[in-house]
């Protein structure tokens, strides 16, 4: 409606900041600001409370209240609420182009004259109502919910607005004698005799839509659908980033960019030459580890074809309706380490990038909650840059390797779960339908994704290379190298040559694991120098977004340090039994 673009997605708990965009009304530009979505007025969460205190500080705002058109109950309680504080308002029945499918019948013009407020049904994923919506925002009127029970055709026997507005009184005491709210009961009795006046429900057949949507949170059918779904994730993440890496940027790489660059560039052999081309005799841009030679072709030609496929996915599975399905499905497991389903929407952000997944973190409930899934994200999860450099570098081992990180994350949640104080209060869910996934939302997702990939990833894989580059040129490295050889070879038993990679993982896990293959190991130290660098100081985006998030949930430092400390004993502990298992198969 008002031309912004706004990612959207068909889950919970993808935003707790609010969102402002320009809005034309007769002419003159408006303020519209978006906010975090809630069903009542009375917060349960952090994403809720950030609707609430906004309305609390802009008491003359016209409210829109958006509501599901198909099941008209859940949104009717927040539309009363907002009545009741005096806010003027408008309702939009989103969705509405799926009520006669489901055999929902409204009676608009009725539920209009009840409310006192315009009401007006909506479809925004096609524009449709926005110009009918604008129109009503520009003169809406106030209303109380008094005036609703006086225009009711009928009060329901166990409640009449004298009784409701004696018990409300007396539960406000002398504070608010004229306050016009219900108790919550009171609400509920009034949506149910709106409902009753206004929406008629026929009996409809069950969709393909709806049924797959039940297929998918039944354990006995939803497990073996979610391993399919994650395994044809996996197979098309493969594909795609193996046949544009392999089959067209390694060749322009290494068959035309890195000659030419190597050709032209002055000064070779000089610290200059060094930094941006890398090694003069390189035969590949892997090994040359410049900053327009490696640099450029892990931004460009590996991370790139990974972010570009993981974005897609999860753009469609978020637009269909999955993601909400796999956090109900997922609930009980992710109980066991004291956390709820809500968390496998940050564990699925993190997959492409750990900045977004630690951010989604703010819509946990508790701080025991944001403080476990914080650190367990930046300590086990990789990204989808670091996944991409896996599969073009060690495709044999990356599931492996995946498998060992995940086994870690909930092996120390459970001990966190019961080192941390703190609750880890029930949750609901709410599930919206199963749809097919729209072109222009996905479309429109994976856009603002990639942009953000581009804009701050890519200059902190070139900034990581030329640091790297200089410490190789000051001695810092040969220097790290001597002194945690010990530690490396006598604890996880690789060569020190893997201390670049580790100083590189500060600045990109995916440039970290890129330098590993420079190093000459056996199968088994490749896989345990990746996993060491997966669990090892998170890159500085992250450590900077636990700074951000940290002081939200219980003091930045307090956070820091425990994640900090967990990452110290993860490495070690869960770093050491990998080389206990290699060394028990005989291959370490």
């Amino acid at each position: 409606m008002a031309g912004a673009n706004i990612t959207e997605s068909n889950y919970p708990g993808t935003t707790v900041d609010y969102t402002e965009s320009e809005l034309r009304l007769d002419g003159e530009a408006a303020r519209l600001v978006d906010v975090p979505g809630t069903f009542s007025l009375d917060p349960k969460d952090r994403a809720e409370a950030v609707a609430v205190e906004f309305l609390d500080s802009n008491p003359e705002a016209v409210t829109v209240c958006v509501l599901d058109a198909t099941w008209i109950e859940r949104g009717l309680n927040l539309v009363l609420e907002v009545l009741e504080r005096g806010h003027p308002a408008v309702v939009a029945l989103n969705m509405w182009d799926e009520t006669r499918e489901k055999g929902v019948d409204v009676d608009v013009d009725a539920l209009s004259a009840l409310l006192g407020v315009p009401v007006v049904p909506t479809v925004a994923t096609e524009g449709v109502g926005t110009d009918d919506l604008r129109t009503e925002i520009a003169s809406a009127p106030t209303t109380s919910t008094e005036t609703i029970w006086e225009r009711l055709p009928t009060v329901p026997e166990a409640v009449d607005d004298e009784s409701v507005a004696a018990s409300t009184r007396d539960e406000l005491g002398a504070a608010a004698p004229d306050e016009d709210i219900l108790t919550p009961g009171a609400r509920w009795d009034l949506v149910d005799a709106i409902v009753e006046e206004c929406v008629t429900y026929h009996d409809t057949e069950l969709s393909l839509a709806e049924l797959l949507g039940r297929l998918a949170v039944a354990p006995k059918t939803g497990l073996p659908f979610a391993v399919a779904v994650l395994y044809g994730m996996w197979s098309f993440f493969g594909t795609v980033t193996g046949f544009f890496t392999d089959g067209y940027f390694v060749p322009l790489f290494d068959d035309v960019w890195l000659p030419w660059l190597q050709d032209i560039f002055p000064m070779e052999g000089s610290w200059l030459y060094f930094l941006i081309v890398g090694d003069p005799a390189a035969t590949n841009s892997f090994e040359a580890f410049g900053i327009l030679t490696s640099g450029l072709f892990v931004a460009v030609g590996v991370v790139l074809p990974a972010i570009l496929a993981l974005y897609l996915l999860l753009a469609i599975l978020e637009d269909s309706g999955y993601v909400a399905r796999l956090a109900v499905l997922l609930d009980t497991v992710f109980h066991r380490i004291g956390l709820h389903g809500f968390a496998i929407v940050p564990m699925v952000l993190s997959f492409g990038c750990n900045v977004p997944g630690v951010a989604a973190t703010r819509t946990l409930e508790t701080d025991k909650q944001r403080f476990m899934t914080m650190t367990l994200l930046s300590v086990f999860i990789p990204c989808g840059a670091q996944l991409g450099v896996m599969l073009s570098l060690i495709p044999q081992y990356t599931g492996y390797i995946l498998l060992y990180l995940l086994a870690g994350f909930f092996v120390f949640g459970a001990i966190l779960n019961r080192l941390v104080p703190g609750s880890s209060p029930e949750v609901a869910i709410d599930i919206p339908p199963m749809r097919q996934p729209r072109l222009d939302n996905v479309a429109t997702k994976l856009w603002l994704r990639l942009r953000g990939f581009v804009t701050t990833a890519i200059p902190f894989v070139l900034f990581g290379v030329a640091v790297v580059n200089v410490l190789y040129l000051g001695g810092a490295i040969e220097w790290l190298a001597t002194a945690l050889q010990p530690v490396l070879s006598g604890w996880f038993g690789v060569p020190g040559e893997t201390v670049p990679a580790l100083v590189a993982g500060f600045m990109r896990k995916d440039l970290a694991v890129a330098q590993l293959s420079a190093v000459s190991m056996t199968p088994f130290q490749t896989i345990m120098s990746v996993v060491m660098v997966s669990i090892y100081f998170p890159c500085v985006a992250t450590f900077a977004m636990l700074l951000k998030e940290g002081r939200e949930s219980g003091g930045a430092l307090k956070v820091l340090g425990g994640a900090l400390a967990t990452l110290v004993a993860a490495l070690f502990l869960w770093g050491g039994l990998l080389r206990l298992i290699g060394i028990a198969l005989g291959v370490a």
